[in-house]
């Protein structure tokens, strides 16, 4: 190893020093460049040829042995360069550049030792070579080197083989890069070694980079190696909470299926009074506790906020807005209540389940609106999409709702119209706002019901703490400023959006596919009941605000087509059954489902032969899908499932459509033939309300999907082209009906559409 000076500037004594040092260094030591109390880079000696200084001695450079810059820094960065006593453990796995990659194009050049990414698809991806050799015990941290000027929303990391997402990790994102400068990525894998067996010689990794194309990326010294000291510490800090995450999901559990003795029987909420009634059983000092949203009923030891109860049966009085940690103005009428006892030390014991409001009262009361048929569209925008409500006759549509684009919690940048909520001040974007009028105006006319999808983006100031990536976060509800924050958005939309004034929703799909939240509403790696308890905690905020305006608005659990997988506790059927635990807890809410029976494989739109063997007429089908949806139309008409009041629930299909991979005759029928089996479905079953077709157009960012109505610009359809499909929709529920329907017959391979709905076992 050597060191180069430039022009005399650094003292004899500094060189005499490092060489010293570098003398004493076999190759397989580790070199680690520390600085500000982080690592800027650590290296095998094999890798380091030398270092210099620029040619005024304010900059830090390593090199290889080719003269390619491993490292550079302004010096006055660089606190230390350890040489350690430790022998190099790193592998150093090369990426498949010949064929094992998907949607980018890759190049490898050797004398800098660069990888050249560069996606091309929705769902890029690259496989390492396999191990030549079991990688060590402790070789446990992937890390390399990048520039992305981009950035990638997440790195899913598959430990092959089996290629499986049981066998994957995600990670947070990696975040972009500005202008020459390279950036460390880490990714602790220690547990997943653990968990899944992996680092045998044989085996291999895939990395995928996100789902967008036109991102590049360059990445270098690509390593497992090692921890150091100060990652073990972190990992066992993340362990502890991991264990933390799993107690409170076991006691979440036993929660559900406690039996207490004491109870709480109503909460009646008016304009400045809560009315707490319960039944208090046992020996000691009593009280009933506030539960913020913002607190973990089975985890809090000692509640803020009090009220001192005899035992036996009782009726407290106590005021609805109260100054509450940050909030002036907090609105109680979004807690939950419970008793407790209170202990010698201060600290509170849960005697009883926590109990929502019964009622709140209103301050609006919006016109009911029901389904006045079951054809919908979905996902579409801009004049025709608005025609469309007239042209197929439609009776009810999903509206994206990003929170985001409507309200901050500062002003400027289009944010400038003042909204009060909780004592806080937030700014409404009124252009954004103007944009969600004209749709839902339009609707509005036309007596059509809205079920508006609530989103909160990752990244955006909804971010759960805990959120690694994914497109969208569950809401952060874990500090009383974040409540009020993710409060204020729903009160403004609930109040905007009742009197029909400027067009109305009528039922608030919370979220998306919380059953892959990794994806779609992202909380961290959680233990489901953890995740799901937050989830009904979102549910519940949103119901508790939307009925102060209108009382026959639903709250929406939004499911993929997965229904039950033995072992998977995502499943949709395992969450539902979970909403009627919390029901029977924690008071009854009108809480329905959106529900997304998307055949099994999205690409190929023969459900009526795929899916056969998965989406099968019982309970425990893997599946729900345009095959099978008899399944959750028998659940939901379960009396045990129905509200309390013995109303059913409301269950739509809101997202989905079958997928015609080309624009050819054969396709194009094909996914026509789809909708007109769903249609023929649909009018037999009774729990089913309504189904959005989505998309009502073909969109090229739909990681390949063509599952729209409409086409866009290929071959000869011109863009908003209608296909067989949308003629299919467009007769569906009419006098044309039939004769539309009959072509695909054959297509299906049927002679009548009479034999189609199945009893369920």
């Amino acid at each position: 190893m050597k060191l180069f000076k430039r022009k005399n500037i650094i003292p004899l004594c500094l060189a005499s020093l490092f060489a010293a040092f570098a003398a004493s260094v076999t190759a397989d030591r580790i070199v680690t460049v520390y600085g500000q109390g982080a690592v800027l880079g650590t290296f095998s000696a094999a890798e380091v040829d030398s270092i210099a200084f620029g040619t005024t001695g304010t900059l830090f450079k390593l090199y290889n042995s080719s003269r390619y810059q491993l490292l550079l820094r302004s010096r006055s960065k660089v606190d230390s360069i350890v040489f350690s006593g430790e022998y190099d453990k790193s592998s150093y796995p090369e990426f498949n550049t010949t064929s094992l990659y998907h949607d980018m194009n890759v190049s490898y050049n050797e004398d800098s030792k660069v990888y050249s990414l560069s996606t091309t698809g929705g769902d890029p991806y690259i496989f390492t070579k396999t191990l030549t050799a079991d990688l060590p015990s402790d070789s446990c941290v992937i890390a390399f080197e990048y520039r992305c000027p981009k950035g990638v929303s997440d790195l899913q990391v598959f430990f092959a083989d089996p290629v499986s997402e049981s066998n994957s990790a995600r990670t947070s994102q990696i975040p972009a890069t500005i202008g020459s400068e390279w950036a460390t990525f880490r990714f602790n894998i220690k547990n997943y070694r653990e968990l899944f067996g992996w680092g045998k010689k044989g085996d291999r990794l895939r990395l995928d980079f996100g789902s967008a194309s036109g991102v590049d990326i360059s990445i270098r010294h690509f390593r497992i190696r090692i921890m150091t000291d100060a990652e073990k510490e972190q990992l066992a800090r993340a362990d502890s909470l991991e264990k933390a995450k799993k107690t409170m999901a076991q006691n979440l559990t036993k929660y559900l299926s406690a039996s207490y003795d004491s109870k709480i029987t109503n909460v009646d909420v008016s304009f400045d009074t809560v009315t707490i009634t319960g039944n208090c059983v046992g020996e000691g000092q009593f009280a009933v506790a506030d539960v913020a949203p913002f607190e973990d009923v089975t985890e809090t030891r000692k509640f803020e906020y009090t009220a001192d109860i005899p035992t036996g049966e009782f009726t407290i009085k106590l005021p609805r807005k109260l100054k509450r940690s940050t909030l002036p103005n907090y609105d109680r009428a979004i807690s939950k209540w419970a008793i407790v006892k209170v202990n010698e030390d201060g600290t509170h014991t849960l005697v009883s389940h926590a109990r929502y409001a019964d009622d709140v009262i209103a301050k609006y009361s919006a016109e009911k609106c029901e389904f006045k048929g079951k054809k919908g569209i979905a996902a579409g925008g801009g004049s025709k999409y608005i025609a469309d409500f007239e042209s197929l006759d439609v009776h009810s549509i999903t509206q994206n709702i990003v929170l985001s684009t409507i309200i901050s919690t500062t002003r400027g940048r289009g944010f400038t119209q003042p909204y009060y909520y909780g004592g806080r001040t937030y700014y409404i974007n009124t252009g954004s706002v103007a944009g969600y009028d004209a749709t839902l105006k339009a609707a509005q006319k036309k007596d059509i019901v809205v079920e508006a999808i609530i989103l909160t983006p990752t990244g955006s100031g909804y971010t759960d703490p805990e959120c690694t990536g994914g497109y969208y976060t569950m809401p952060n509800m874990t500090t009383a400023l974040a409540t009020n924050y993710y409060a204020a958005s729903l009160d403004y939309l609930a109040r905007r959006y009742s009197t029909g004034e400027n067009g109305r929703i009528h039922h608030w799909i919370m979220h998306n596919e919380v059953d892959q939240g990794d994806t779609w509403t992202n909380m961290g790696s959680q233990p489901e009941m953890r995740f799901y308890d937050r989830y009904i905690k979102s549910m519940r905020l949103c119901y508790n605000i939307v009925r102060q305006y209108d009382q026959n608005a639903s709250v929406l659990g939004s499911y993929t087509h997965t229904w039950y997988i033995s072992g998977n506790e995502y499943s949709p059927r395992t969450m539902l059954e979970q909403n009627v635990q919390y029901s029977n807890a924690e008071g009854d809410f009108r809480w329905g489902i959106a529900y997304h029976p998307y055949p099994i494989n999205l690409l190929r739109p023969e459900f009526w032969v795929n899916d056969r063997n998965y989406a099968t007429f019982n309970n425990n089908a893997a599946y729900v899908t345009f095959y099978n949806p008899e399944v959750i139309n028998a659940w939901i008409l379960k009396k045990e499932h129905l509200y309390k009041d013995g109303t059913k629930r409301v269950l739509v299909f809101s997202e989905q459509g079958t997928n015609s991979p080309s624009y050819s005759e054969t396709d194009l029928a094909k996914q026509a033939a789809g909708a007109a089996w769903i249609w023929k479905k649909l009018q037999k079953l009774d729990g089913i309300d309504a189904m959005q077709w989505h998309n009502w157009s073909d969109n090229r960012a739909e990681f390949g999907l063509r599952i729209g109505l409409r086409a866009y610009a290929d071959g000869d359809y011109k863009d908003l082209d209608p296909k067989p499909v949308w003629y299919v929709w467009k007769a569906a529920g009419t006098e044309n009906e039939d004769e539309v329907f009959a072509p695909y017959l054959k297509t299906i391979g049927i002679s009548s559409w009479d034999g189609i709905v199945r009893t369920v076992k």
